[in-house]
């Protein structure tokens, strides 16, 4: 087997063979960004060469535009994990400061040719890299000419007649379209955080909850009651999350709270990964308290026989990025 190095710095790198690149945020890791790296490591295989996938932290655009809150789809260790379980053998991971941003072109291609012996360079056709995005596809294969790299662009992934995007999946998860989502990631979307203590209320009412402080970086889909998977260390559990702000208390903080199906453990502390199936209704705001337990024992059997049906997630421990038909 030959050696990897997943999550490494790429200014620490020096590759003892050549490698195939692609580079780019790959937020999310989304079919497209997929099907361009699955593209790589068989390339790369085929040629005897190393793959390898640059990916930058933090994300552009929160460097580049402080001003406008950048909530991600997956945070760094997703990422490399994610783009890890494609076959990958480099995930070279490349920080984003505003003195990167005025790199020129040549200077950070003559960078992946000496890091990373970048012989091929693989991206999408709107490709730019370098200040001012002034290394275009052109641009980078006159390089390429120079310092011994070719450029191959492959098409963009569609996906019912539309390319499939980061913005496309952040518009369906603020539109609670989690399944919808979930065709586009290639599985099904998460978000994760810390169990902390909250008001207990779920427990009094007899459905115990595990209340999420989730990193406020992180893209939360739409308000409402969801069918969910729960993963942590090696335990994977069907349940119930609500987003919101509980308004038949009063209302308050926008929480993410999950209820377990047939557990009853002590979760403080423990950081769990909620992958969200199934969006079933709004948060209502309910008169009396018994229509509230009404009706989350009726989202708990629904959920149930929604996740019945649909192919479960390994455990975290052994985590892989599942075939998209997973989640058609």
């Amino acid at each position: 087997m030959s050696p990897t190095w997943h999550g490494v710095d790429l200014w620490s790198l020096t590759l003892p063979t050549p490698s195939i690149v692609t580079i780019g945020k790959f937020d999310g890791v989304h079919r497209g960004h997929q099907a361009l790296i699955r593209q790589v490591v068989e390339r790369a295989r085929s040629t005897g060469r190393l793959s390898a996938v640059v990916t930058f932290d933090p994300p552009p655009p929160v460097v580049l535009r402080p001003e406008v809150p950048y909530l991600a789809l997956t945070d760094l260790a997703e990422r490399v994990r994610l783009i890890a379980a494609l076959g990958v053998d480099v995930v070279a991971v490349c920080p984003f400061t505003r003195d990167l941003a005025q790199l020129p072109a040549r200077a950070f291609a003559a960078a992946l040719c000496q890091r990373l012996k970048m012989v091929e360079l693989w991206c999408g056709p709107d490709f730019a890299m370098g200040r001012g995005r002034e290394g275009t596809v052109p641009v980078l294969r006159q390089l390429g000419s120079e310092m011994g790299f070719t450029v191959t662009t492959v098409a963009p992934l569609l996906v019912d007649g539309a390319v499939v995007s980061g913005s496309r999946i952040r518009a369906l998860l603020a539109a609670g379209e989690v399944s919808a989502a979930a065709r586009l990631l290639g599985r099904y979307p998460c978000v994760h955080g810390r169990v902390v203590p909250g008001d207990q209320r779920g427990r009094q009412l007899g459905v115990p909850t595990a209340n999420l402080a989730v990193p406020p970086q992180r893209l939360i889909p739409r308000d409402g009651i969801y069918a969910v998977f729960v993963r942590w260390e090696a335990e994977v559990r069907g349940g119930v999350a609500s987003i919101g702000t509980r308004p038949t208390f009063g209302g308050g903080p926008r929480t993410v709270e999950v209820h377990l199906f047939d557990f009853s453990g002590d979760l403080y502390g423990c950081d769990l990964e909620v992958l969200f199936a199934e969006r079933l209704r709004d948060e209502l705001a309910f008169r009396e308290v018994e229509a509230l337990v009404s009706q989350m024992r009726q989202d708990i059997a629904t959920a149930r026989a929604i996740l019945a049906r649909l192919p479960w997630p390994g455990p975290l421990s052994a985590a892989s990025v599942p075939t998209p038909a997973s989640v058609d």
